[in-house]
């Protein structure tokens, strides 16, 4: 809906927000002596429209959109829990497509989940999940995994975790079963204070039978802080790793002279339980081939990183684009913008703009971004445009821990306006014998048509049929310049311009040597090339229909066609036939 005031900024309401982007009109702002015609809109954008590159945006019924940097989730896993969702989803929601479309299928399932969820403790996202002994489990089917097949590559499981009180004799993870009397399978258990990693009947030897293996740590697990426990299913060295905060602690390496390989039972369906006993916190659990992850990988979002090679620091970032706006009219102007951050500590946010009155698509890059620091403080130096586009940046904190969020984003832009259509459009003078005719009209008030504007005069030989454009008068002093219609004696009532043959001529023909003298409109070689150059001479015998429009300094045929007010309606002139002529 559209709605009009005076010049200057509304008081500050909420911001709200359609299904598409809504222009408001806030100011309309007309003046007649020698002002210039303007209209200032005021835009509020869609957040789910603008393109979002290694981004999230939450909605979330009743509340606005609220777009903030993504995170920083591990690559190529099998299984990570972020706890982020609901409790009977655990695992990051994330929609993974095939090239044909359809969703690609999973090897690692949650079957159930039981935990409480603690929004005052978190590793990785906004909160965790807290384990209460054996009332709360989750159990995962991995059956379907090639890692948990009987030919296995090497990979890992990792488990931060945060002990409670009770949490100093517990089970972290179990995936065991009983097969005719033996255990196979493994365990990750916690026993006073220390982590320690069964591996039942995991071992296969050369002369067919299985082995086991126990991998015990000396280092205790701190209460009140969270820790990282690793397990590393090592294939090629016959090897299991215990890694305590990204190091390794303690390790069982089997004899290669008798061991064969690494394998789990064939056709063994045992789920995997996390939490089977367990009393504390977990977040952030990771299964995925090879080596444990650092610690740093573990950060929310990027985060800072330095190579002592290069010496040089890198921290990727987020970028928000928004579509390709049009204004109505070309030539408008950025007046202010308003943007809504949420920014923690240490984290950054960048607002660009780029714009053109000749159409761009978003992969064009010769249309340069310029970075506004201050939505109240626009640089002179930005080019006016018709096609315009704004992009946006975020970047966490060097340690990875929050983002800035992006809310709402307003801006307003200011436009000029094509000129009126000039009023009092009349013959003034004809004289059909020198074939000469002499228009009047009133002078347009707008400033942009008498300062460095004018007129173009049309005639055809039907109403709604020109042919040909008076648009140049010849000048004693200055070859060809713009009709004005100004003479010595009018005044802004009776604006003047006569044209006879000659007239014509020299607007069909414009030399080259006219040319740069002419204003960029009348310069213009698209203009010059394509406005009716055809125009005829006038004929006797013939009725000639005349019309007039106004243009303002910033017309001209590539980038300001717009800037020209519509057509007056017609007057006639009939040229007599001449009896010689029959």
């Amino acid at each position: 809906m559209d709605r009009y005031g005076f010049r200057g900024w509304p008081s500050r309401t909420e911001i709200g927000f359609g299904r598409r982007t809504k222009t408001l009109i806030s100011l309309l702002f007309l003046t007649f002596h020698l002002d210039a015609k303007e209209i200032v809109h005021l835009t509020q954008t869609q957040l789910s429209d603008w393109k979002r590159i290694d981004a999230i945006i939450e909605t979330k019924p009743g509340k606005k959109e609220i777009i903030r940097a993504g995170e920083n989730t591990p690559k190529n896993k099998e299984l990570f829990l972020d706890f982020e969702g609901e409790v009977s989803s655990p695992e990051r929601k994330e929609e993974v497509f095939s090239n044909s479309g359809f969703k690609s299928p999973k090897s690692v399932s949650i079957l159930s989940s039981s935990y409480i969820i603690d929004e005052k403790h978190s590793f990785f996202g906004k909160r965790s999940a807290y384990f209460s002994g054996k009332r709360n489990q989750i159990h995962v089917s991995v059956s379907g995994s090639p890692l948990f097949g009987t030919n296995p590559e090497s990979f890992s499981i990792t488990v931060p975790i945060l002990i409670s009180e009770q949490g100093a004799s517990s089970v972290v993870l179990d995936r065991t079963v009983f097969i005719k009397g033996k255990k196979y399978g493994f365990s990750l258990e916690i026993e006073e204070n220390k982590p320690v990693f069964y591996a039942n009947n995991l071992f296969q030897t050369s002369n067919g039978s299985t082995g086991s293996a126990e991998v015990r740590s000396n280092i205790s697990i701190p209460r009140k802080e969270w820790h990282v426990i690793s397990i590393y299913f090592d294939v090629n060295e016959m090897k299991f790793g215990l890694y305590q905060n990204g190091y390794e602690t303690a390790s069982f390496e089997g004899n290669t002279s008798k061991i064969t390989g690494i394998s789990f039972p064939e056709h063994d369906s045992t789920n995997l339980v996390i939490g089977k006993s367990f009393f504390g916190n977990m977040d952030a659990v990771h299964i995925h081939k090879g080596e444990p992850m650092g610690n740093k990988d573990y950060s929310r979002f990027a985060r800072v990183s330095y190579s002592d090679e290069t010496k040089l620091a890198s921290q990727n970032g987020s970028w928000i684009i928004s579509p390709i706006y049009t204004t109505e009219h070309s030539f408008a102007s950025l007046m202010q913008f308003e943007a809504s951050f949420e920014k923690p500590k240490d984290t950054q946010v960048g607002i660009y703009f780029r714009g053109s009155n000749r159409k761009f698509s978003e992969s064009q890059t010769h249309i340069p971004w310029i970075r506004i620091e201050d939505g109240n403080k626009i640089p002179s130096s930005l080019e006016k445009f018709r096609f315009h586009q704004w992009k946006v940046w975020l970047r966490s904190d060097p340690e990875g821990m929050a983002s800035p969020s992006f809310h709402a984003f307003q801006y307003k832009v200011k436009e000029i306006i094509p000129p009126n259509i000039p009023t009092g459009f009349r013959i003034a003078e004809f004289s059909p014998l020198d074939k000469n005719i002499c228009f009047a009209w009133n002078s347009n008030h707008e400033r942009e048509v008498q300062n460095g504007g004018g007129y173009m005069i049309h005639y055809g030989v039907e109403p709604n049929r020109m042919i040909g454009t008076l648009f140049v008068k010849n000048s004693q002093t200055e070859g060809l310049k713009s009709i004005d219609g100004k003479t010595e004696n009018n005044d802004y009532k009776n604006l003047k311009f006569c044209a006879d043959e000659s007239t014509l001529l020299a607007n069909i023909y414009i030399s080259e040597s006219d040319a740069p003298n002419l204003s960029k409109t009348l310069e213009d070689s698209k203009f010059t090339a394509n406005r009716e150059r055809r125009g005829a001479l006038f004929q006797s015998g013939i009725s000639y229909y005349f019309k007039i429009s106004a243009y303002n300094r910033y017309h001209d045929e590539w980038e300001g066609r717009d800037q020209k007010s519509d057509l007056s309606g017609p007057i006639s002139v009939h040229f007599p036939k001449e009896v010689s002529q029959r």
